[in-house]
């Protein structure tokens, strides 16, 4: 989901591709950078080009999702993106899982 007041949506719309990177727990810092409105995202990020789309793929990130636009709704403030799987994968981590955000606050999976 994307903001309707995104500034990056419109190139993403352009391109047709995307692709999807789920940080690790350990990850909250670059999941705030990227969260900033207007800023330069990718200033000091390391990065490769997903295997199909050549959208960025985030070093660091445990798993990657590489994606061709498919559809796009309406919803609210926000425009649902559908997107066809084109590529996935993995990566070696650290093992303390995938970084989640909730209520405002980054956790982690317990068991």
């Amino acid at each position: 989901m994307v903001a309707r007041t995104s500034t990056t949506w419109p190139r993403i719309a352009r391109a047709g591709v995307f692709c999807v990177n789920i940080l690790g727990a350990g990850q909250g810092e670059l999941c705030r950078a990227f969260a900033v409105s207007g800023a330069d995202k990718f200033a000091g990020v390391v990065y490769d080009a997903a295997p199909v789309s050549g959208s960025p793929r985030l070093a660091g990130a445990p798993a990657w999702v590489d994606c061709a636009i498919q559809a796009v709704h309406t919803g609210g403030d926000h425009l649902i993106v559908v997107g066809r799987v084109d590529a996935l994968g993995t990566a070696d981590g650290d093992g303390t899982g995938p970084l989640l955000f909730h209520q405002g606050r980054f956790g982690r999976f317990t068991p």
